[in-house]
């Protein structure tokens, strides 16, 4: 086994081949040479390290670029860091420059840049150009903190306080570079002796911002400040989507570093003589090994949250350049791994600009919910609940009423209602945004399926054949697809994009003012990509006369399907076990079953010599279950960087001997510690290997006694839906034979036939049939109206909400001192003022009991939910009581600071003033000294305050304000 071979062997066998393939030709000793002596001879009975570097690898003027020191396979190579320093400096005392160092052991290749920065692990040796690359960045590079922010990209504070956190976690602050020793031995705090004053440390950065806060710009800033910091020279921008690629190509690049060389990577078309490059990341994962670990200095991923953490992270483990994930996720449902993958170990990003914080700052907009469910939706189409003259024509046309037993939930995927579709677009045609001429403004409806598409477009126009263009169907399979996309983005018609994922993400169409889900979001992540839709300012609109009237202060979503717009809502983790692990797993616990009947067996012949025994050697069906395990081993990518790092844990399992003798802990470590690694096997036919998961779960009923029909069932529904005419005459023989009966009765070699024959099969079974067509059936909207999301994400309609306001109210001014005191007084008639301090009190009382109770009422919820008739709990009371004679509380301040100026002797500025401070007032609700200083009221005079009040009459008005305060 490799970690048994010698040095020397480790080197032949491993490093050599190694050092070729990123270049380094070993016969060209203009390139590389062997064991070079390093400095003077080592004195004899010296403890010190020796004088002989295992490999020297050399500029073209002779100068050494890098040193490699080599170890065997079972050594910690990391421990010869020290060795390799020593042979780094003496080199560096007889040529211009420090040399780079590398540590390798044939497993492990460790980067060693002494002085400058921490040891790291990459995936390979860097090639020539890649080490004069970095001895470029080494001795030109500035601090990035140091370069001035480019404001003709980024003009936005927040934006350039994102680029600022991610200069300030790669660069150090405060290091001495005068003290060599120190940084040497230091792996926490690396500064450099470099006059460009190039300093180290993180190498990877998260950045979190809410989508339409103009990550693009921000990333496109960010690059061109390394670019002209000599901190990068070659970039790589990577993204899931194709058309977020383009966007990065001609939004991102040429618009904003046009003098820069830039290019898209292609499968077929890798370049290398560029400076900015931008590729799809499922690209990438096929062609990241034509470029060097070190090619590129800094690589940008988008949109981490939904692609970075499946087979594609090898391609993160190969690239050596530093790296900067961009998200739009909320920072709660970002997860673990992805915040671990950025080096962001607390689970914090780097830099997070939210889209409550963009909300309030008045770079987005928010949005109004608006909930709707038709009778279908919320009941279902059951034979009981349908109404006679529905039950009529459903026997009229044929259907049995047994066969008529649906949830609101399986609409478009069961069965579909031609009226459910219009009833749902006649909501949406009442309620939508329109522009002053009465069409709607632009409007995105999220369907289920292309199919679902196509019949929301059809019933659209059923009911509104005079808006033609007005609706199309934009989905991601369509011929020319971009053509629909741009035609809506730039054209006035359509108004109406009914897409099904086209549209979902990545797209920006500022004058979007209408979001209608016509379809369940189960991913949070997904959910708040798709808002992002609409959450673009009117200053981002170049088409205004597609807005409505007044502008865009906010947008609509309109949602049919109970979706969860609450933002703090988490992402579930998907459980779901790769096929070729859950089927690797389900054999093992076959094989399992042979072992403990082969320790029963043995236990009985001797059992003092087997307290352990193995799989029982005679069992035919065992040993051909063994060799199905190892073949599945042999499918495990071993030059994968993924699974590098664990083979001198798991090598012995690709030896006879490991398989002769299984013992429980072998079917341990099989389980443990190999069948992970299954998932980074290439080209998986899922449907084929599902199926071959199902029979070998259907042996291990079996083999434990335990019920099979239902497996056997769907076993045998499989064979059904595969197409005759693609079989041949064995197929077609299997699968006419293929019952329950005959599954339950089948032997294993017959069910390993039925697996070799038809699982390649499975990816050409037929789908199921089309969708029930119930369009003679009536459906009406059963439920409507605004939602509230309340602070703890509740969702709650707005008549439900003012009820229960309404019903806490009367509980809480039922006995209040005030409320009793206007009774009174409208018993007798009369029109006694109730007492300014009663009503102060009823106030708080209100704010106190709802703003902090579980109806969360705050004064912008009030605006919220009564349409600005009300922001204050007086206000609020008055008119759910319907009392007109109760002041509301800016009459009742109004009426004490009336009464405070008329108490006072103050000359006209005075009394001018003080009347702009009652407006503060009520818009904070309570008052400090700073507050006469700041604006508003600064337009007095920066010295008005001082120049018409003594300090005593100042603390007066203070806390006379603040006695009114809630």
């Amino acid at each position: 086994m490799l970690r048994q071979i010698s040095e020397e062997h480790t080197r032949k066998q491993l490093i050599d081949p190694q050092l070729e393939r990123a270049g380094w030709v070993l016969r060209d000793h203009s390139k590389v040479k062997i064991e070079v002596s390093v400095g003077a001879e080592r004195p004899e009975g010296s403890t010190t390290f020796g004088t002989i570097a295992d490999y020297c690898l050399y500029r073209e003027n002779g100068e050494v670029l890098a040193v490699v020191e080599a170890k065997k396979t079972a050594v910690d190579v990391k421990l010869a860091e020290a060795q390799l320093e020593h042979y780094v400096r003496e080199i560096e005392k007889h040529q211009s420059f420090r040399p780079f160092g590398f540590l390798a052991n044939g497993r492990e290749i460790h980067f060693v840049d002494v002085g400058y920065a921490p040891r790291r692990e990459v995936a390979g040796f860097f090639t020539r150009d890649d080490l004069e690359n970095l001895l470029y960045l080494r001795q030109n590079a500035q601090p990035l903190g140091s370069v001035n922010i480019n404001s003709a990209i980024v003009d936005r504070s927040y934006q350039h306080e994102a680029i600022r956190r991610v200069c300030e976690a790669f660069d150090i602050q405060n290091v001495p570079k005068d003290d060599v020793d120190m940084l040497s031995r230091s792996k926490e705090a690396f500064g450099t002796v470099e006059p460009s004053g190039r300093l180290g440390n993180k190498r990877r950065a998260l950045i979190v911002m809410a989508t339409g806060t103009g990550k693009t710009r921000t990333t496109m800033a960010l690059i061109d400040v390394f670019l002209r910091a000599n901190q990068a020279r070659r970039v790589l921008f990577v993204a899931d989507r194709d058309e977020l690629v383009r966007q990065a190509l001609a939004d991102g690049f040429q618009k904003f570093l046009p003098h820069e060389p830039c290019a898209r990577l292609h499968s077929w078309d890798t370049q290398f003589t560029q400076r900015l490059y931008a590729v799809t990341l499922q690209t990438l994962s096929n062609i990241f090994e034509k470029f060097s670990p070190a090619f590129f200095d800094l690589i940008i991923f988008d949109e981490v949250h939904r692609s970075i953490f499946n087979r594609w992270s090898e391609v993160m483990r190969y690239f050596d350049g530093r790296m900067i994930g961009l998200t739009a996720t909320p920072a709660n449902s970002i997860d673990r791994d992805t915040f671990e993958a950025f080096h962001c170990y607390d689970d914090k990003p780097t830099y997070l600009y939210t889209y409550d914080q963009a909300v309030k700052d008045g770079y987005l907009v928010d949005f109004s919910l608006r909930a709707a469910r038709t009778r279908f939706q919320q009941e279902g189409i059951k034979w009981e609940g349908l109404s006679e003259e529905d039950r009529n024509l459903l026997i009229q046309n044929g259907y049995d009423p047994d066969s008529i037993n649906f949830e609101g939930t399986e609409l478009e995927e069961k069965v579909t209602v031609r009226d459910t579709l219009r009833k749902q677009w006649v909501e949406v045609m009442e309620a939508c945004y329109k522009d002053p001429s009465g069409m709607p403004c632009k409007t995105i409806v999220f369907a289920m399926t292309k199919k679902h598409a196509v019949r929301l477009r059809d019933a659209f126009y059923d009911l509104y054949p005079q808006y033609p263009g007005m609706a199309a169907v934009i989905v991601s399979e369509a011929n020319y697809r971009d053509i629909p996309v741009e035609t809506f983005k730039k054209e006035s018609l359509p108004r109406i994009a009914i897409s099904v994922d086209m549209l979902d993400t990545g797209v920006d169409i500022p004058e979007v003012m209408n979001l209608v889900f016509m379809k369940p979001v189960q991913s949070p992540i997904k959910l708040q990509q798709m808002i992002g839709r609409g959450t673009r300012t009117q200053a981002a609109c170049k088409f205004l006369d597609w807005l409505p009237e007044g502008g865009k202060k906010e947008f609509l979503i309109l949602d049919f399907w109970e979706n969860n717009f609450d933002r703090a809502a988490k992402e579930t983790a998907d459980a779901t076990m790769p096929v070729l692990v859950r089927l690797f797993h389900t054999r093992l616990n076959l094989l399992e079953t042979y072992q403990q009947n082969g320790q029963d067996e043995q236990d009985k012949e001797t059992p003092a010599k087997h307290p352990i025994n193995p799989v029982h050697p005679v069992s035919t069906e065992a040993q051909a279950l063994i060799a199905d395990l190892r073949a599945m081993v042999g499918r495990i990518p071993r030059e994968s960087l993924l699974v590098r790092h664990a083979l001198p844990d798991i090598e012995d399992v690709w030896e006879d001997g490991f398989w002769n003798y299984l013992l429980p802990s072998s079917l341990e470590k099989l389980r443990l510690k190999v069948a992970p690694h299954l998932r980074f096997a290439p080209e998986v036919d899922v449907p084929a290997e599902t199926f071959a998961v199902k029979l070998e779960r259907l042996k291990l009923l079996k083999r434990k006694g335990q019920k099979t029909e239902d497996l056997s069932l769907s076993i045998a529904e499989d064979v059904a839906s595969l197409p005759e005419n693609l079989l041949t005459q064995k197929q077609l023989s299997l699968k006419r034979a293929c019952t329950v009966p005959m599954l339950e009765a089948a032997s294993f070699d017959e069910l390993d036939t039925l697996r070799r024959e038809l699982a390649e099969m499975m990816k050409k079974r037929q789908k199921e049939t089309g969708i029930l067509e119930l369009d003679f059936l009536h459906d009406e909207i059963a439920l409507r109206g605004y939602i509230l999301l309340t602070k703890s994400g509740e969702q709650m309609y707005v008549s439900e909400y003012r009820e229960k306001v309404e019903k806490r109210i009367l509980q809480l001014v039922e006995n209040h001192p005030a409320m009793q005191a206007i009774v009174g007084a409208e018993r007798r008639s009369a029109s006694t003022e109730i007492d300014d301090a009663l009503l102060l009190d009823l106030e708080r009382t209100l704010t106190r009991e709802l703003a902090h109770s579980d109806l969360e009422l705050t004064p912008e919820m009030l605006k919220k939910v009564y349409a600005h008739s009300a922001d204050n709990f007086l206000a609020l009371v008055r008119q759910v009581l319907e009392i007109d004679s109760l002041p509301d509380y800016r009459e009742l301040v109004a009426r004490q600071f009336e009464r405070y100026i008329a108490d006072h002797r103050y000359n006209a500025d005075q009394i001018r003033f003080l009347r702009a401070v009652q407006s503060v007032f009520l818009q904070k609700r309570r008052l400090t000294p700073a507050d006469l200083y700041e604006p508003p009221l600064d337009r007095f005079g920066v010295d008005a305050v001082d120049r018409w009040f003594t300090e005593e009459e100042v603390e007066e008005v203070v806390a006379f304000a603040n006695k009114l305060a809630v």
